[in-house]
């Protein structure tokens, strides 16, 4: 397999090289050309980014597209959980919560983006990404946060809190929101063991407009 010659951008791959798109195997293609389509178009409408201009993938993509019979199921489960239709605010705190945790830079780049777009506040994101216990958020919001700060700390939630959770969200919401948990403990673990980096001037940007 082919991996792209070093350049400037090349560090973003962290202990990966970037995958150059012409030097893809088949699977490799289709693998890339759905993220392209699906992950890389969200991402650019969020205000992030997960494609470069010549078409190599970054973030946990670059990872997931040499293992494309790993990838395609992860992919299916992320869509799925997409379609358990938590809100928008809801969803970015629970990923901005389990990416804090693990200080997983490139994660906590692109949701600080999609938290923005999902209208949280500018200063509950701020203590999110520091760890922090958000203000202003709505009350499932911070309820969300809580189950997750529970399940990512101390491992367990407590009978009060599991309640809570249930009478908020319903069985089958709650279901979808800790399996979301689960997913970015995946991608989090991802990143941080290739130390995938976030675009670091990009993600000045970002949080400057918070």
């Amino acid at each position: 397999m082919h991996e792209h010659p070093t350049d400037a951008t090349s560090g973003l791959g962290g202990r990966l090289p970037l995958l150059a798109p012409d030097a893809l195997d088949e699977a490799q293609r289709a693998l890339h050309d759905r993220l392209r389509a699906t992950r890389a178009r969200a991402a650019e409408e969020a205000g992030y980014t997960a494609a470069l201009p010549d078409g190599r993938l970054i973030g946990p993509f670059n990872a997931l597209l040499r293992t494309p019979d790993i990838a395609r199921p992860l992919l299916e489960w992320a869509q799925a959980l997409t379609r358990a239709g938590l809100p928008a605010d809801v969803r970015e705190v629970v990923v901005l919560t389990v990416a804090a945790h693990w200080r997983a830079e490139y994660a906590l780049y692109a949701h600080t983006a999609a938290a923005r777009t999902a209208g949280l506040p500018g200063p509950a994101v701020a203590a999110l990404l520091h760890g922090g216990t958000p203000g202003g958020l709505r009350p499932d919001a911070a309820l969300a946060h809580r189950l997750t700060t529970a399940l990512v700390r101390e491992h367990r939630v407590p009978d009060d809190l599991y309640a809570e959770a249930v009478a908020a969200f319903g069985t089958d919401t709650l279901i979808a929101l800790v399996g979301l948990v689960g997913q970015y403990l995946t991608t989090s673990a991802l990143l941080a063991c290739f130390q995938v980096p976030a675009p670091t001037e990009e993600k000045e940007d970002t949080t400057s407009c918070l």
